[in-house]
């Protein structure tokens, strides 16, 4: 990919995708397309930082809650994890938990 250009051109264009959900669509689509290959693993750690994640074993992002700096993880997991949704490719409902093990 060429990022030539200039740093004006570049800034406005990130402003406008943030601003106009192209990051997030990006975001979902990536995430449905690991879980249809089979590739979340739902093992979930939530992050420590102003920024509450929930990710899979590998460190992806499955959700994430924004809180002010001195919030504490422990009060902000079950937001965290009611905000996991990884969409599915095709019909169907995002996926909110882990399928369950067979065997």
């Amino acid at each position: 990919m060429n990022w030539s250009g200039s740093w004006a051109t570049l800034h406005t264009r990130f402003r406008r995708w943030a601003e106009n959900g192209t990051f997030e669509r990006m975001l979902r689509e990536a995430q449905a397309q690991a879980d249809a290959d089979g590739e979340v693993d739902w093992l979930v750690s939530v992050d420590t930082t102003k920024i509450h994640h929930a990710c899979d074993a590998l460190g992806r992002p499955l959700g994430s809650t924004v809180t002010g700096g001195n919030t504490n993880d422990c009060t902000q997991f079950t937001d965290v994890m009611a905000a996991i949704w990884v969409p599915c490719i095709g019909p169907g409902r995002p996926r909110v938990r882990p399928l369950p093990r067979l065997g």
